[in-house]
């Protein structure tokens, strides 16, 4: 039977290569990656994520300090894993409509709903060697020259992408983006921070083994990429060396998600006219069968062929809207319900089963890990002492 999310046209195409909705883009990959947009850099992604939901188109030393490759172009580096940094801001999917089934009628996209707190704007501030800085994340520097080059990346991906042809950037856009870099690069940090404090660790051998393709098979294409790139080979370990640390707290994070969650099957009926919905809920009542009449008269184009079947889900994971998932928990196996209205329409609802632990899909459970690491990385920026510095 198929999900919920696939059912409605709201299961994401993993790491398709397509101009996507926010949420779809910001996939939560856990354990073995997290990857934003395909192979695009953490910051790039994030940075194009956030422009186009503007309306451009439809300690001083160690890793922390020294981020550069997290922003780096849009071509991956030959053979390089995938793995990657969680984007500067994650949009919960709650936020994002999709305009590709009854349940998401119009495109939707919101601010991110947690932005890191920050002191107000102080002098421009620089690290003891003399490097002028961006932000201090907890004490720990972020440089400005580090910032900079990131977004000149990101507007380099911007049209390496196809997104936006050179010189289309406006000023409004450009100053989101350069708000959505920084944002990545204090994520980046705060995540580097709880690592720290969680005993989490990246091993040489572990860093040798993931860039083992890149600089012992393929030496050539790997200096051609860096030259491309701007890039060092000693910033390519730095940015893999972080990625993979970003890796191990997600899995970490992730691993406290229970894998199995009360669910119910259900199948409703839709229309965005009240006096169908009343007829067809009277035609109901009279005894007719529900998924014969779901499939002759429901206007979701993507479940009516199916008897209106909404598959499993459960209540806290489930991409519908609120009201259709309350009202199938609130109904008995076999009930159905009165004619309920959503932003979309309205709908008649039946609850064919229920169950009170069963396995969450595949899909369900990397969104409901994505929305838990969400939260904690939320909580870590509400924590931390944020300093923001002029870029002039």
């Amino acid at each position: 039977m198929r999900t919920p999310r696939r059912l409605l046209g709201l299961l994401p195409p993993w790491g398709a290569p397509q101009k996507l909705s926010w949420g779809e883009q910001n996939i939560f990959h856990t354990a073995k990656r997290y990857v934003a947009v395909t192979t695009t850099p953490p910051v790039i992604a994030a940075g194009l994520l956030l422009l186009v939901a503007c309306g451009g188109v439809g300690g001083e030393s160690g890793p922390s300090a020294v981020v550069p490759a997290a922003g780096q172009s849009s071509t991956p580096p030959p053979a390089l894993e995938t793995t990657a940094l969680p984007p500067a801001s994650v949009i919960p999917s709650d936020t994002v409509s999709v305009s590709q089934s009854v349940f998401s009628p119009v495109t939707t996209i919101s601010p991110p709903a947690n932005p890191s707190p920050s002191l107000a704007p102080s002098e421009t501030s620089f690290s003891q060697d003399g490097r002028p800085l961006i932000a201090r994340v907890n004490g720990q520097p972020i440089y400005l020259d580090v910032y900079q080059k990131q977004v000149e990346q990101t507007e380099k991906a911007l049209v390496e992408q196809g997104i936006m042809a050179q010189g289309e950037i406006g000023e409004a856009q450009r100053a989101q983006l350069r708000a959505n870099v920084l944002q990545g690069l204090i994520d980046q940090v705060l995540i580097e921070q709880a690592a720290a404090e969680m005993g989490v660790t990246v091993t040489d051998e572990e860093l040798e083994q993931s860039l083992h393709s890149v600089m012992g098979e393929d030496v050539v294409s790997l200096e051609q990429w860096l030259r491309i790139n701007n890039m060092t080979e000693e910033e390519l370990r730095t940015m893999q060396r972080a990625q993979l640390l970003a890796s191990k707290v997600v899995a970490m994070v992730s691993a406290t998600v229970p894998t199995v969650a009360e669910q119910v099957h259900a199948r409703h009926i839709f229309t965005v006219d009240r006096a169908k919905g009343e007829a067809l809920l009277e035609r109901l009542q009279k005894g007719e069968n529900f998924a014969a009449l779901a499939q002759q008269e429901s206007e979701d184009v993507s479940t009516a062929a199916n008897g209106g079947d909404l598959g499993w889900f459960p209540r806290d994971v489930a991409l519908m809207p609120p009201v259709v998932v309350q009202t199938a928990f609130a109904l008995s196996v076999g009930e159905i319900s009165p004619l309920v209205q959503s932003e979309a329409g309205y709908h008649i609802i039946k609850v064919e089963a229920r169950e009170n632990e069963r396995p969450l899909t595949p899909e369900m459970l990397l969104y409901a890990q994505q929305s838990a690491f969400q939260a904690w990385l939320a909580e870590r920026r509400a924590q931390a002492v944020i300093e923001h510095y002029p870029s002039q």
